[in-house]
Order: structure tokens, then C-alpha cells, then sequence
């Protein structure tokens, strides 16, 4: 494992939030690294929620240690993030100078710059980094695409540009997938690909009784762990609950969606539907092994065709089986999981995946999670950046 760095993570989520790579991958790297997880600034318009408690607005920059040698960097209200020049740049100039100064705090000399959005490109260059590294885990110019209208063409032009303009101020990128590996190599030459993974021992442990929230729902049970947003097929999810009115759907993840409110009500007020809302990782096993079958019932689009879902390795660790729109992703482990095109493939499925489950399949199932692991996939990551930080050609 990569060793004795200070690295400053740029990530697109608060620590808190939603657990993604970004989080698994800096808290092992915590083990023999120094990390700071740096929030996002607010945005100018979020700032009229303190107009009745004004001394809030200068609020300086704040630090919290969640786990030895990381900290988390809250950047100060007075200097919000804000699309108009010149307060834009007056803005991010005092951001960065309380960055710095955080820095020098912390005795963080040379570090390592990971950056997993193209929007935090301006720290580029600033920070006296020994190395630069972009982690491309979506096709952000396809994001909420379809919802664009007129000015999607232009909306995903823009976008693409300001990622190659990022990637071209780096060292190394990393890209969580196969789709997302091409799309990147002609941008630089040095792409690598290392897929997400999971904590195989925490997902694959069952819970000795059921969370109270599921315990007295009807079997079956079906649970799609995840943010509930644009990529989610809310007439999909729909459909299924009224084909089977007798199953339990559960959804387990924070509301993150924009768009299609009106659908989304709809589905919350069918009777076999329970929204759970965000659970802490550290309890999501329990959630999932309460229940008989996985779902990642996304939209087919450029979005999700360049994915890498971690929820697919986490239902994988635990067994359970597992129901997937037909994507790149879910696709690489067809014939172990089910996969679908359609609703009515959807419909034929799930009950044909029920009857399938085993102790044997879910043996064999658990044992392909296993080469999926975080610790893996640190090892390649920490093995790319060192060749990178040596100057040696990077292995493919």
C-alpha cells in the first residue's frame, strides 16, 4: 500500500454523506497516509438559509478528525462559491488562502492532489503537489441529460470540455470502468482502470436479527440499496410493485432526485413500497441480509452505461441474489446474476431469481466478491502512483 504521503482528497461529497469510493479508498489509505477530505464550498444562493443568524456567514474554515491521520476540511462561509466575475475570483482566492494556511497547520508539504470532479480544477498547480491525480467514476457530461431539453448537446459539449481540460493538468487518471477507460485514454496517457470494490468481510456478514424497520414486512423482500435519483427507472419500480403486490420493496438510501417529484409520490404511495431513507454503513449489511433479493433497477443510458456501481459488489458479498438492468457493469457477471432489458423481463425474472437461491449459489457468489475487494483495488491504485511518483512506465 501507497506509504508516508499527504494526500488531499477533492471529492464531489460531504464524508458524512453517502458512502462511495472517495470514503473507502481514503480511510484505508488513512492507515499510512496523511488525508485531508476537503468539502465543497457553498454555493453564494445557500447562503440566504443565514440571514437571521448573520455572524454565522464569517464562520472560518473548520477541521474534525472521523479516524486517525484524516481530516475533514469544511472551507469557510465568507468566501462562497459564486458563478459571476469578478466575486467568483475573489472567492475562490480567499478559499485557497485558507486552504493554505490549513496546510501549513497540519505540516502537509508535497502532497498528493486526488481529485474526483473536474470542478475543483482551479486547485491545480496551487497547492506545491508532487503529483496530480483526476478519478473519473462517472460520465458526468451525461448527468440528468435527458431533463436538459434544447441545451443537452450543448450542456454535454461544455462538460466533456472541462474535463479534458482537467485531465490535461494531471499526472494519472483512474476510471472506475470499461466504458469510462475508453473515453478517457485519447485525453491522456496515462488511464488506468481499477473498478470499484467492497468491504467483503462487513457485507458478508449476516446480522444476528433483522433491523426493527424491516422485521415485519412480508416475504419476499426486495431492497435496492442507494440514492434515489435520476438514474433510478421510477416506472420500472412502479411496475414491479404492482405486478407483485405481495413483496415488499424496500429502498434504502438518501432523496437525491431533481426532477420527476410527481413520479416519485406516485410510487411512494403504492401500500408494498417503504422508503427507509440513508442508513450509516456500518449498518447497511444488516438491512440487506434481512432481505431475499438485490435490485439495481436503473434506466439504460449514457449515464449508467459508464457506471460502476459499488452496490453491485456489496450485494454481491452478501449472497444474496441479485436483479439488474442489463449495463456494462451488472453485465460482466452475467450468469451469475440475472439481468433485464425490459419490464417484462424484469417480471420473469425476479421469481425465476427467487426459486434459484441456494447455499451453494450463494457460496459461489460470495466467492467472486471476494476478488473484489477494497483491499485489492488499493494495491493497484497505490501501485500505479508510485510508478507515476518513479517515473516508470505504468503496467496496464
Amino acid at each position: 500500500m501507497l506509504s508516508g504521503h499527504n494526500i488531499l482528497c477533492f471529492p464531489p461529497n460531504r464524508w458524512e454523506g453517502l458512502w462511495r469510493n472517495r470514503q473507502q479508498i481514503m480511510s484505508r489509505l488513512a492507515a499510512h497516509n496523511r488525508i485531508l477530505y476537503i468539502h465543497a464550498p457553498p454555493d453564494l444562493r445557500h447562503l440566504a438559509a443565514y440571514r437571521r443568524r448573520p455572524r454565522a456567514l464569517f464562520a472560518g474554515p473548520r477541521l474534525s478528525s472521523p479516524l486517525p491521520n484524516l481530516w475533514v476540511y469544511e472551507p469557510p462561509r465568507y468566501a462562497p462559491r459564486s458563478g459571476r466575475a469578478p466575486l467568483r475570483q475573489i472567492t475562490f482566492w480567499l478559499r485557497l488562502a485558507s486552504l493554505r494556511r490549513t496546510l501549513r497547520r497540519l505540516q502537509m508539504a508535497d502532497p498528493i492532489l486526488w481529485l474526483f470532479s473536474y470542478e475543483w480544477r482551479d486547485y491545480l498547480g496551487r497547492l506545491g503537489e508532487k503529483l496530480a491525480i483526476y478519478h473519473a467514476v462517472d460520465d458526468y457530461s451525461a448527468y440528468e441529460l435527458e431533463y436538459a431539453g434544447p441545451a443537452a448537446a450543448e450542456h454535454r459539449r461544455r462538460i466533456q470540455q472541462l474535463e479534458a481540460e482537467t485531465i490535461a493538468g494531471v499526472d494519472l487518471v483512474f476510471v472506475t470502468s470499461a466504458p469510462l477507460l475508453a473515453a478517457k485514454q485519447p485525453l491522456h496517457p496515462h488511464v488506468i482502470l481499477v473498478e470499484n470494490g467492497v468491504d467483503y468481510a462487513h457485507f458478508a456478514a449476516a446480522a444476528a436479527f433483522p433491523p426493527a424497520q424491516i422485521a415485519a414486512l412480508p416475504r419476499p423482500r426486495i431492497v435496492y440499496a442507494g440514492a434515489v435519483n435520476e438514474k433510478l427507472d421510477l416506472t420500472l419500480l412502479h411496475t414491479l410493485a404492482e405486478r407483485f403486490p405481495h413483496a415488499s420493496f424496500i429502498l434504502i438510501g438518501p432523496d437525491a432526485l431533481r426532477y420527476d417529484r410527481a413520479q416519485l409520490a406516485q410510487v411512494q404511495a403504492l401500500p408494498n413500497i417503504h422508503f427507509l431513507g440513508h442508513k450509516p454503513v456500518a449498518d447497511l449489511p444488516a438491512y440487506l441480509h434481512a432481505c431475499d433479493l438485490c435490485l439495481i433497477p436503473y434506466k439504460r443510458n449514457e449515464w449508467t452505461r459508464h457506471i460502476s456501481p459499488l452496490k453491485l459488489y456489496e450485494y454481491l458479498a452478501t449472497g444474496l441474489p441479485i436483479l439488474s438492468t442489463d449495463i456494462p457493469a451488472a453485465r460482466a457477471f452475467a450468469g451469475l446474476i440475472w439481468l433485464a432489458d425490459s419490464a417484462e423481463a424484469f417480471i420473469a425474472a425476479l421469481p425465476a431469481a427467487l426459486q434459484a437461491d441456494s447455499p451453494d449459489r450463494r457460496r459461489r457468489q460470495q466467492a467472486i466478491a471476494r476478488q473484489h475487494t477494497w483491499e485489492n483495488r488499493i494495491e493497484a491504485l497505490s501501485a500505479a502512483i508510485s510508478h507515476r511518483l518513479d517515473s516508470s512506465p505504468i503496467l496496464p
